[in-house]
């Protein structure tokens, strides 16, 4: 699988300094080079990324540094997906910090959190405007012994998809068992997202920088795809995603250092998926073949991660007595390509030859 870079933005703009903001808190964030009022809280300041896709914007809350009293506070970010516009709005007496955390949108294009009291946990529905809660979907009676981390919900089915440092568990609340656990890669998983009731997907920071991106199936309970993401010319400190249901497309925030004076420089990326076809199997006749009796042939097409569902056409050709019924075909969602053949009158051989333009 690969990603399509389709528009890159800069969405972040911090308010600016005002004469006399940096004389009680954070004066740092109010003396040259750095003039603005506030700045991402540290290096992993974004307690939620998500699609809404109600008001069809990318959702964003942020634990900020300020320079007046109190010395912090939560912004939300609203982006539009294709103009790039955002509003800011201050969370007033709403502390997303505070107990509740791990935004995700799930089932129903809800927005989802995890709420904390003691050593108890729950899964919340939260208002997609305030972020107060909305009532809550699992108590602590529903919940896996392993604490919730990053986590994805199927509310229909009564999904939880849970995800450890390279483990992610699918678990049946509704039951209280465990379906079966995804391996990933061997990196830390830094933020899940929904895609719909069967699919999600997982970013990894990884050692080097760069980040991997995994689509997953946990009905299925298996990786799907595997691709990296391209590193930037900044570290990324934090990267988020969330699926945007409407244009199939992958929303990706990279959080990085702000430039000399201050500004943000974090990145949102928007990323088509697609498979890389890589690899065209030879065909195989799904009867024995017979002089003058049509045969069903099937090869597969598959991309460089062993995707499948290609839809790259394949041009069929043959160099004997017989003859390709379809001389182009276009793989189904599971990769196969089919055609029928009709071997010549008499007995003989024939070279069959496949051929995708890559």
């Amino acid at each position: 699988m690969s990603l399509s870079l389709l528009q890159e933005t800069i969405p972040i703009q911090y308010e600016l300094c005002q004469p006399g903001d940096g004389a009680v808190y954070h004066p740092e964030l109010c003396t040259p080079p750095r003039i603005y009022r506030e700045d991402f809280f540290n290096n992993n300041a974004v307690e939620g990324f998500w699609y809404d896709a109600n008001k069809d914007r990318y959702v964003m809350t942020v634990a900020m540094a300020y320079s007046l009293w109190p010395s912090w506070r939560w912004n939300k970010y609203e982006i539009h997906p294709e103009t790039g516009l955002v509003t800011t709005s201050i969370l007033g007496g709403v502390n997303p910090g505070n107990g509740i955390s791990n935004y995700e949108n799930g089932e129903f294009g809800k927005v989802y959190a995890v709420a904390t009291s003691g050593a108890f946990q729950s899964v919340i529905e939260l208002d997609p405007d305030s972020l107060v809660s909305a009532g809550t979907v699992m108590d602590e009676n529903d919940i896996p012994s392993a604490a919730i981390g990053k986590f994805l919900i199927n509310r229909q089915d009564k999904i939880l998809v849970n995800a450890g440092t390279v483990i992610t568990s699918v678990y049946d609340y509704n039951l209280n068992t465990t379906l079966g656990q995804i391996s990933m890669p061997a990196l830390t998983i830094s933020d899940l997202a929904y895609e719909d009731n069967e699919r999600g997907w997982a970013v990894m920071d990884g050692q080097d920088g760069v980040s991997t991106l995994v689509k997953f199936n946990y009905k299925s309970i298996k990786v799907e795809a595997i691709t990296a993401l391209q590193p930037g010319s900044a570290p990324d400190f934090q990267t988020l995603i969330a699926y945007d249901s409407k244009r199939k497309v992958l929303a990706i925030f990279r959080q990085r250092d702000p430039a000399t004076d201050g500004a943000a420089q974090h990145v949102l990326g928007l990323y088509k998926p697609f498979a890389v076809a890589t690899n065209l199997t030879q065909p195989i006749p799904m009867s024995k073949p017979q002089p003058g009796q049509v045969v069903t042939m099937v090869a597969h097409l598959h991309g460089d991660r062993g995707e499948v569902g290609q839809l790259k056409p394949v041009t069929v050709t043959n160099s004997g007595d017989g003859t390709i019924l379809q001389p182009t075909v276009t793989p189904r969602t599971n990769g196969a390509v089919v055609f029928q053949y009709l071997p010549g009158a008499n007995p003989g051989s024939d070279v069959i030859t496949l051929q995708a333009d890559i």
